[in-house]
């Protein structure tokens, strides 16, 4: 059933790929390297790190309130448990409540790959970095239970028969792409224990796929299992296409358009007290040598500002209609393998009733602003604070990021690292949620909502990421008065 739901399908995708976004419990660490910069790209300047190597990295972000995996069903870290039960359809139930039709839900999901990736500090005080990353994101907001029950269940939900049903609050927007980020990060300012630094990321990008559907005013009657009669309807959609056969796998038939992306970020820090340099005191302070010993830092940040532009096999439709039956063939040979009979014949039956607006769309980036701030509140423990406010659209096309807020206490060293991020998500609705994350070396692994996948409780959301970055391990010198910052000494 839900390889078939058209609405739907963004699971099958989550499971196929796989791969985070936000790394709560690793992008604010001291040894996080280049990951820092895609939350605040001034965090690579005076870094603990002279370099760090992002070998490869992936995660995950879901979260939704219509179906679910009941607890005790899968495993824990059961994927092929998840996988077949997708492929056999028999695994996944809905939160769908007859009583409530007319209930809204939502569905936000963000996949990440980072491979290759690097950041090196090249004077002091001063940084550069390249990154490679493959991201996704899928928003299906605010789409009528009716209307969803009726796609998951192929229209076989007898109890929703022969009712007129009504959507007009749907949206859809999904886009994937490549991302080729150049980094830039500077120390603009030590003036005694209080330091400045800035940041920006240029991020050129090439989409691979998009889809969306807006200003819905849906208005339906299911007839029957394989017959929809819809009255009076329209919606806005638009999409891209792939050639069919062997260039279906081609890099060139993954270029559907190019776009531009950016991210600025500045960060303030309290390093000490300058009357305690080179000497050594209970609340460990600034060592020029230990860039991880300050008390406070605070970081402000505009991340994934920009858009992609569609323009290779892309298209974007009106659908308008005052009326029309749309009935399954039993020998129905239309194009759209993965929906069931009823929804490739609708598809396959749209023409007379759409209109071609343009060959092109833009797609916006899941904008954000984002504030962090970092206490060393004794020796190597913190405490992190992160808000990031996902920024909407309007009634453009594009990704909305999910806002999550968290608090994040953390244990570092220079070998092993340990975090618990409390967060809390918001996508139509506040979820709770409890993480936890691990640097082991060179190797981190976690995740800020892993119950479900632990099978601790019903799987309906989870964010988790892992990856292997490589970098020079730093080690603490003597204090001593000459390794004071410049400027602490002499203002």
């Amino acid at each position: 059933m839900i390889k078939r739901a058209g609405i739907l399908l963004c699971g099958l995708i989550f499971f196929i790929h796989s791969q985070a976004q936000e790394f709560l419990g690793v992008r604010n660490s001291n040894y996080a390297g280049i990951q820092g910069a895609f939350l605040n790209p001034s965090s690579i300047a005076g870094s603990a790190l002279p370099w760090d190597i992002n070998a490869f990295s992936v995660g995950t972000l879901f979260d939704n309130n219509f179906f679910y995996v009941p607890k005790g069903k899968v495993p824990p870290l059961g994927f092929r448990k998840i996988v077949n039960g997708i492929v056999h359809e028999d695994l996944f139930y809905t939160h769908f409540n007859i009583q409530q039709p007319n209930k809204l839900y939502n569905i936000a999901l963000s996949s990440e790959v980072i491979g290759p990736s690097f950041f090196k500090q090249i004077a002091k005080g001063q940084s550069i970095g390249f990154s490679f990353a493959i991201r996704s994101y899928i928003n299906v907001h605010d789409v009528t239970g009716h209307l969803a029950q009726n796609t998951f269940t192929d229209f076989n939900e007898k109890d929703l028969w022969n009712r007129e049903w009504h959507d007009q609050s749907a949206k859809i927007n999904s886009a994937g792409w490549f991302e080729y980020g150049l980094h830039y990060a500077k120390i603009i300012s030590t003036k005694k224990n209080r330091q400045w630094k800035a940041g920006a990321s240029l991020n050129f990008l090439q989409g691979f796929g998009a889809a969306y559907a807006k200003n819905a005013n849906l208005n339906y009657k299911v007839l029957d299992s394989v017959t929809v009669q819809v009255n009076s309807s329209s919606f806005d959609y638009g999409l891209t296409k792939y050639d069919s056969g062997r260039r279906a796998v081609s890099f060139d038939n993954l270029h559907h358009g190019p776009g531009i992306s950016g991210s600025i970020g500045v960060t303030y820090t309290i390093l000490g007290d300058p009357e305690h340099c080179g000497n050594q005191s209970s609340r460990e302070k600034l060592n020029a040598d230990n860039p991880r010993q300050y008390i406070l830092r605070l970081g402000l940040s505009l991340i994934d500002f920009g858009s992609i532009r569609f323009n290779r096999n892309s298209h974007a439709y009106h659908f308008e209609t005052s009326g029309a039956i749309y009935k399954a063939e039993p020998d129905d040979n239309s194009s759209g393998k993965g929906l069931n009979p009823t929804l490739r014949s609708i598809a396959s039956q749209t023409d007379s009733n759409r209109t071609l607006i343009t060959e092109h769309f833009n797609m916006a980036l899941p904008s954000a602003i984002s504030v962090q701030a970092d206490w060393q509140f004794w020796k190597d423990f913190f405490l992190n604070a992160t808000i990031i406010k996902g920024l909407g659209h309007g009634n453009r096309v594009g990704i909305v990021r999910p806002d999550q807020y968290s608090i994040t206490p953390r244990y570092e060293t220079n070998w092993f690292e340990a975090s618990l991020p409390f967060s809390v998500i918001y996508y139509g609705r506040w979820q709770s949620r409890i993480g936890v994350a691990f640097r082991i070396g060179y190797i981190f692994f976690g995740g800020d909502a892993p119950a479900s996948l632990l099978g601790l409780s019903d799987f309906e959301r989870t964010d988790f990421y892992a990856g292997i970055h490589i970098f020079p391990l730093p080690f603490k010198k003597k204090h001593s008065d000459t390794n004071c910052p410049e400027g602490v000494l002499n203002h």
